[in-house]
């Protein structure tokens, strides 16, 4: 796969060394004196201007001035007529390509006009074809990030004093390594100045259990200075320099689509012509496509030997070789070593992250919320994650199980079912009942203390009135450091015959009997705890207002036919009963939208709707509107799937003043009335009575009725039904007599 990259040295020292008809490549050497960047200035200039008329590659040797820069600006336009004249046509001048030699990297300088063009036809014999699906691009570049690089940031749990093979103590040792180059803050947080230390050694405190690595150190260094150092690894990089006005593109993929298949573009112009849509398992174009799945082909082996004074394990009859990373932990499976009698009680703390939570039902009348507590920086809090693992009086923990790994080894709590979630083991606290309490390290934004794991199944945590004891193990373990002479990548998945060498950071059993031995079968764990990955973010660091209403994503249809839904979020269960099947007895959504920003408006429907500007379908169950009230109550509004009334529930409503119209009823109960009021009710004179009939009838005569007269008299409802309901009068009814009723249910 890397035959990309060779090929391209050679094309440009061979084939584009005479582009346009040139020169052959030559040295800048060639044109004059380079010892010194002055004299390497005017040669590069002297050499620009002999292969400018043209063409030619230009090669900047190793032994130039290490730092001397140069700019390939040689490339002109090329006019007719020549100016000032109005120009009747134009290309190109010959340009010439910079070879830079120096740094032990090639770089390569284009020409400014026409840069460099990678040009691939494919236009097999009649007869022929490419073989069987696979991928045939036109350059490939294989980006093998095997060791050396970074990507940790953590806080200093002791100040160190300056001098040489000073101890620093960290939250952990994962991702750090001997050679390494970290950046030390000297005081709080980024604060203090920096040194750039070399890691010489890892080790692991005994007496205190905590891990740190040596290096040398000219500063001091306060406790909770920011330890870190990230390196980016990209294989490959554009970076534009706009300076002048232009209108482009970093990134552009034009695809002329003529024919059936699969597309997927990223900043394009997407012509089709063909349907597209070729046949059963195709996709449809996509323009931008993202998938994001957790892999969970772990490596698995058998140790073959151990050096415990070098830290170095070497392994054979390995699977999935290929996924060997220095970021987590290596699991000793050897069950003698293993520590699995009693059980576990794991008690959720509501929210792991939220210290406002509440910290759920608990146990025994404790709850175990999230907390902030004072952190390693002065004045700073810092996240306690919440919840507990409790080992029952059977449970033969000591404080030797802390830094081993616990798993919960329930069968609902594996992953693919075969796959347990590991997590250091950072504190434990025997009770004086018999039980004991762990701790475990979860990482947020840094290494945190944890009380319990995020399970799957939420019926397997434990609380008040629902003991769930659990199976678990505690297995020794210890994180790869150096993995440089342990894996190929790409490689077989057993490995290759002289890199099966990894080299430890220092661990809790390290020349223990619990620490690896030859024949103990290893398992590399997988993440415990994923930040799953984003499959799309813009962030916005606008400092000037302007006319135009921008927004992030613009979705317009310029088409004569109408698209089914801009946006569409599917996938999981579709009702509550599917969502309580599911593993973690959840819908696959926690919000399908969440907004947490403060806006003018929230959902502005500036347009018509056909149908409806909202629609809930309520396929099962009403759907409702939902406003959370102070006390932790709620206030919903729905409609009834089965009578379309609209039902308001849990608190009041109030009109704030206003009116309410054309009402056909009230009604206090379940039922509906169907008449409100009469007004004006002409009475004969003289009559003692007067009937009122329903129109429409009531359900029944289980209703309320009030009455008042326009003369002084006594009065009585009578002959009540759902037809309607009878007054009558003590004293017969005046000439233009009239009566008003209302009716309440």
């Amino acid at each position: 796969m890397r035959r990309p990259v060779t090929c391209l040295v050679v094309v440009l020292l061979a084939t584009a060394a005479t582009a346009g008809g040139g020169e052959p490549a030559r040295s800048l050497s060639d044109f004059g004196p380079i010892g010194t960047p002055a004299e390497a200035t005017e040669t590069f200039r002297k050499a620009l201007a002999a292969l400018g008329e043209s063409g030619g590659v230009l090669l900047i040797p190793p032994e130039a001035p290490a730092g001397w820069s140069h700019e390939n600006v040689s490339q002109a336009l090329r006019r007719d007529p020549p100016p000032p004249a109005p120009a009747k046509g134009w290309r190109a001048g010959p340009g010439v390509t910079v070879l830079d030699l120096r740094g032990g990297s090639l770089t390569v300088s284009v020409p400014q006009m026409t840069g460099w063009k990678v040009v691939r036809t494919l236009r097999m014999p009649p007869g022929d074809s490419l073989p069987h699906w696979g991928y045939y691009p036109a350059m490939e570049i294989e980006n093998n990030i095997v060791h050396g690089a970074s990507s940790y940031l953590d806080w200093l749990q002791e100040p160190v004093k300056a001098g040489a093979d000073r101890r620093f103590y960290v939250p952990t040792t994962r991702g750090i390594f001997v050679g390494q180059f970290l950046n030390v803050h000297g005081g709080q947080g980024y604060g203090g100045g920096v040194s750039r230390v070399w890691v010489k050694a890892l080790g692991y405190d005994a007496g205190t259990r905590k891990p740190y690595f040596i290096a040398d150190t000219t500063s001091d260094h306060e406790r909770g200075a920011i330890v870190h150092n990230k390196n980016h690894t990209q294989p490959l990089v554009m970076t534009t320099n706009a300076n002048a006005a232009n209108q482009t593109f970093d990134l552009f993929v034009k695809r002329h689509h003529y024919a059936c298949g699969d597309a997927y573009l990223v900043a394009t112009d997407f012509g089709y012509m063909g349907d597209v849509h070729s046949a059963a398992g195709d996709e449809n174009g996509v323009c931008y496509a993202t998938y994001i799945r957790s892999l969970t082909n772990v490596f698995r082996a058998r140790v073959q030997s151990v050096d415990p004074d070098k830290g170095e394990l070497v392994y054979t009859g390995a699977t999935n070789a290929e996924t060997l990373a220095n970021t987590r932990p290596l699991i000793n499976l050897n069950p003698k070593k293993a520590i699995t009698e009693g059980r576990a009680l794991i008690v959720s703390p509501d929210s792991a992250t939220d210290p406002e939570a509440g910290g759920g039902r608990g146990l025994d009348g404790k709850a175990y919320p999230t907390t902030l507590v004072d952190g390693v920086q002065k004045g700073a809090k810092e996240l306690r994650m919440g919840g507990l693992i409790r080992g029952d009086r059977d449970c033969p923990w000591t404080e030797a199980v802390i830094g081993r790994f616990f798993a919960v080894d329930e069968p609902t709590e594996l992953v693919k079912g075969n796959l347990r979630r590991w997590y250091e083991i950072t504190d434990l606290t025997a009770n004086a009942d018999g039980t004991k309490d762990l701790r475990i390290r979860r990482f947020w934004w840094g290494a945190k203390s944890a009380g319990s794991p995020t399970l799957f199944d939420p019926e397997n945590y434990s609380r008040d009135g629902h003991l769930r004891p659990l199976r678990y193990i505690i297995a020794p373990g210890a994180y790869p450091c150096d993995l440089s002479r342990g894996l190929t990548p790409g490689g077989p998945s057993a490995g290759v015959a002289g890199r099966t060498t990894l080299v430890l950071a220092p661990y809790a059993d390290r020349g223990t009997p619990h620490d690896f031995a030859a024949g103990d079968p290893i398992e590399q764990a997988i993440g415990p705890d994923p930040f799953k990955p984003i499959a799309f973010r813009a962030f916005l660091w606008d400092e000037v207002p302007g006319a135009f209403p921008s927004p992030v994503f613009d979705i317009v249809n310029m088409g004569t036919v109408p698209r089914d839904a801009c946006i569409a979020i599917r996938g999981g269960p579709t009702t509550l009963e599917e969502a309580a099947k599911t593993r973690m007895r959840r819908p696959a959504w926690g919000s399908m939208l969440a907004l947490e920003s403060a806006a003018d408006v929230g959902l502005d429907c500036k347009a018509d709707f056909a149908d409806a500007a909202i629609l809930l379908r309520q396929p099962n169950r009403p759907q409702t509107l939902q406003w959370a009230t102070r006390g932790g109550r709620r206030t919903s509004l729905g409609v009834s799937p089965q009578t379309g009334d609209l039902e308001v529930r849990g608190g009041n409503v109030d009109a704030g003043g206003a009116g309410v119209v054309r009402a056909g009823g009230l009604s206090a109960t379940g039922t509906p009335a169907r008449n409100l009021r009469g007004i004006a009710v002409k009475v004969a004179a003289g009559a003692t009575s007067l009937a009122v009939a329903f129109d429409p009838p009531e359900p029944d005569a289980a209703y309320a009725v009030f009455v008042e007269q326009s003369w002084l008299t006594a009065r009585a409802v009578t002959q009540q039904t759902e037809k309607g309901f009878t007054v009558v009068f003590d004293k017969p009814a005046p000439e233009g007599a009239t009566l008003h009723w209302l009716l309440v249910r």
